[in-house]
């Protein structure tokens, strides 16, 4: 059981994308909140390489490391669309990335769930 649990982390933690989380948790304006989960991603990381004994994460999973490896460009280009579309939809009125009309908003909705299912997808989970 403990062990399953350890792979499941050390998966989860190969799929995250560290600076593409701070990118997420910056649209929130809590810088605090921000460099906590942060830190919680870096202490978690340290210590279960610490437990596994692992030099880096997956590294006991050579073909799922690789297989992470090779998503990894086309998740970024798809997170990065997804965090275009949360700033064009979150700006409120009066701020830059605030949509002109409701067809450019739905443009931006349509976009955020085709980049959201594209990044499950390519994370093969739900991102």
């Amino acid at each position: 059981m403990l062990t399953v649990l350890l792979e499941n982390a050390e998966m989860s933690l190969a799929k995250t994308d560290r600076r593409m989380a701070a990118r997420h948790l910056g649209l929130g304006g809590r810088d605090d909140l921000t460099a906590r989960v942060l830190a919680e991603y870096d202490l978690t990381r340290r210590l279960l390489l610490e437990v596994t004994g692992h030099a880096r994460l997956l590294a006991n999973r050579p073909v799922l490391s690789r297989a992470v490896t090779l998503r990894d460009p086309y998740v970024d280009a798809l997170s990065y669309l997804q965090l275009r579309a949360l700033a064009g939809l979150r700006g409120g009125p009066g701020e830059a990335g605030e949509p002109a009309d409701q067809g450019e908003r739905d443009q931006l909705e349509r976009l955020l769930l085709l980049s959201v299912n594209g990044v499950a997808a390519g994370l093969q989970n739900t991102g």
